[in-house]
């Protein structure tokens, strides 16, 4: 039987870490996908059309990370991520209620593997 020497598995231990193969830090490789959308309020006062959240501040945490963006004037917000779902709050400078900033719909977003449609984020104002 062979038996490992110690210096010969601490080797491979740090290769492992090294490469990724124990589950670390997301590989290299991993793309990212081009990722827009507009944030919007509906309803209040008549006529209650939607409207863009300009300057608003959100942040989109998912398992590949998380990113904080900013919309534009007309309510445009870029992010690049990496596939699969993100819980999308508002941090600042957005509508409030009681003192705290009022959450968008849909709460989560599902970024796929190639480019997908625009996410629309709404803001129902009551």
């Amino acid at each position: 039987m062979r038996t490992v020497r110690p210096v010969a598995a601490a080797v491979l231990a740090v290769s492992a870490l090294a490469t990724g193969c124990l589950g670390g830090a997301p590989h290299a490789d991993v793309t990212t996908v081009p990722t827009t959308g507009v944030i919007v309020t509906v309803g209040g006062p008549a006529p209650g059309a939607p409207a863009p959240i300009p300057g608003v501040e959100l942040r989109l945490v998912g398992a590949g990370g998380s990113v904080s963006v900013r919309a534009d004037r007309r309510g445009r917000f870029t992010a690049d991520l990496t596939p699969g779902t993100y819980r999308v709050t508002i941090t600042g400078h957005g509508p409030t209620a009681n003192g705290l900033p009022m959450q968008p719909t849909p709460h989560e977003i599902v970024v796929p593997h190639v480019g997908g449609h625009p996410v629309r984020l709404v803001v129902s104002i009551k």
